[in-house]
């Protein structure tokens, strides 16, 4: 139900048509960190993460709970008599939810040409979730029980239950995930091993006002799945195979020390099977669970930038970068599963971002160090976005050349 756009091959730092030089290794390790509390809808209004969970508690739903079939026909008799209907509700669950997602990805390139580079990327997530939640009666819960205590009924008895009942929505809501074999609504975090991905890079050309590079790749199902049977989960990865491919192109600006670079990206996400839960518009607890075959919405990334760099080692720019990833696709469930499991997976992501840095490259040719590194500090903000968590990323890489 939640989680945040947050893979390496989506929060990469500036594109470049940059290769290694044959023979020549980098290790980098990424550090990407963000935390959401908001996502927004199809229309790009902002709803906290614990909105799905904001629902209201009927009468319908009160006395469908009634295991007690006498019980069960006088609440009917009651409700009927004082015209209730099943629809009212008698309050509404409030949950304030949090999620703080910290990937730390190694990353090791080696030069296989002076133009073709190849590289691993292995991410490593760390996640917690924190949940605090409650129930709100309304004017109509508190009417019941006034009801129930009038002097032309009396009972007292029954109100006292009723109110217990209502001021512990939460616990039996607890109960109810519990007995269909769902996780309770508490906090939980989980660290793991997320997808990894293996690329090459290409420069196939390389000139004094304009150079370009092909990026092609796969990124391996090797990261935790959701648990469906968690609500508040979100798995490291995402079950299937993806292809990627990538074109960038640079445009150094004379001796300036600028460089205007473009990049177009697209990942086709192949089909998978997972087991997902039967849930549908109007029931997502009292479901059962069967596998299905799905295909994940295919990605476009575009980006542009400007950066900076001289002799001195200091590094820096600023761009901006686009996402947008198809609706998702589900087989073999109900035609009601189906609309539910596919409704609202169409995203897209506008992202300003900037980067500051050192390198000590120039500092190493020189022969005032004794190896090259590099650090950049990489912000990326969302200024908009399309049934996307608001996630401003915060990034951080550290890379020796050996």
């Amino acid at each position: 139900m939640f989680g945040c756009i947050l893979t390496t091959n989506s929060a990469l730092a500036f594109e470049d048509s940059k290769v290694l030089p044959k023979g020549i290794r980098r290790f980098s390790l990424r550090v990407i960190g963000t935390t959401v509390s908001e996502k927004t809808t199809t229309s790009g209004n902002l709803k906290t993460l614990g909105e799905p969970l904001q629902k209201g508690l009927s009468f319908k739903d009160i006395v469908k709970a009634e295991k007690d079939s006498v019980k069960k026909s006088l609440t009917k008799g009651f409700l009927a008599n004082e015209n209730f209907t099943e629809k009212e509700t008698v309050g509404k669950f409030a949950a304030d939810v949090q999620s703080q997602t910290t990937v730390f990805a190694p990353i090791v390139a080696y030069g296989l040409s002076d133009s073709v580079t190849l590289a691993l990327v292995v991410p490593v997530y760390s996640m917690q979730v924190a949940i605090d939640s409650d129930f709100r009666t309304n004017k109509t819960g508190q009417r019941f029980i006034d009801r129930l205590r009038s002097p032309e009924n009396n009972q007292i008895t029954s109100s006292v239950e009723a109110a217990s009942k209502i001021n512990d929505a939460v616990t039996r809501l607890n109960n109810k995930l519990a007995d269909n074999n769902f996780n309770r609504l508490e906090n939980w975090s989980a660290t793991g091993l997320g997808d990894i991905q293996l690329a090459g890079k290409w420069q196939f050309l390389k000139g004094e006002t304009l150079a370009s590079s092909l990026m092609a790749g796969v990124v391996m199902p090797t990261g935790r799945r959701d648990n469906p049977n968690n609500l508040l989960d979100k798995g490291f990865g995402d079950g299937q195979w993806d292809l990627i491919a990538q074109n960038t192109w640079d445009q150094p600006l004379g001796s300036s020390g600028v460089t205007i670079s473009e990049s177009a990206k697209y990942t086709h996400q192949l089909p998978g099977s997972k087991t997902v839960r039967l849930s549908t518009a109007d029931e997502t607890i009292e479901v059962g669970s069967a596998q299905s075959d799905y295909k994940l919405g295919d990605k476009v990334e575009g980006s542009a930038n400007a950066q900076y760099s001289n002799d001195a080692g200091v590094v820096g720019g600023a761009g901006y970068v686009f996402t947008s990833k198809n609706s998702d696709t589900y087989r073999g469930v109900a035609s009601e599963t189906k609309k539910y499991l596919e409704r609202d997976t169409f995203e897209q992501q506008h992202q300003l971002e900037i980067e500051v840095g050192y390198s000590g490259v120039p500092a190493f040719r020189r022969g005032q160090l004794p190896a090259p590194f590099e650090t950049r500090l990489n912000y990326k903000r969302q200024m908009s976005s399309r049934n996307a968590p608001v996630a401003h990323l915060l990034q951080v890489d550290m890379s020796v050349f050996f």
